[in-house]
């Protein structure tokens, strides 16, 4: 299988030049985020160091998605409010949940393996996937993933901003 055959799309790969931006540049542009979520963040931020090679703000400024932190084993970490509008779960439910958990029967294997290698190689990418909402109704949604730094230059956490795709 390659890339160019599924569902998954590589974003900006080849950026080893750009130089890291701190956190505390990047929250700055994050200056609409809901509070709480901003205080949620922040504090994961500090206490990882994190640095970002990609600007992320046109996500956050755009209140459709809702937004995910996981760590790199996909574990969710912190969840906006309106994850219960796409998913059913309220964000406290979803703290260290896997990402999986969403998935089910029609699922693609083949997104969720090419998923797993952009983790594995701090790869942003888009993805158009079928997940499952609390009471077991499948959605397809678009995800937009980005991967954070700590102040080694080691991934630390991927924030995620998703959205349901009307095909």
């Amino acid at each position: 299988m390659n890339l160019q055959s599924s569902q998954f799309t590589v974003l900006h790969n080849e950026l080893k030049s750009t130089p890291l931006l701190s956190w505390s540049i990047m929250k700055r542009l994050l200056w609409d985020m809901d509070s709480d979520l901003l205080d949620s963040l922040d504090a994961i931020a500090i206490k990882h160091n994190w640095h970002f090679k990609y600007f992320i703000d046109r996500f956050t400024h755009f209140k459709g998605y809702a937004i995910v932190l996981m760590d790199t084993q996909s574990i969710i970490k912190v969840a906006s409010n309106n994850i219960f509008d796409l998913t059913g779960y309220h964000s406290e439910e979803l703290i260290n949940v896997s990402c999986r958990s969403l998935s089910g029967k029609e699922t693609s294997e083949d997104v969720i393996f090419l998923m797993d290698v952009a983790i594995a190689e701090g790869i942003p990418y888009e993805v158009r996937v079928i997940n499952y909402r609390k009471d077991n109704t499948p959605y397809m949604s678009v995800k937009h993933a980005f991967p954070i730094y700590n102040g080694d230059d080691e991934i630390s956490h991927y924030i995620i901003f998703e959205q349901e795709y009307d095909a």
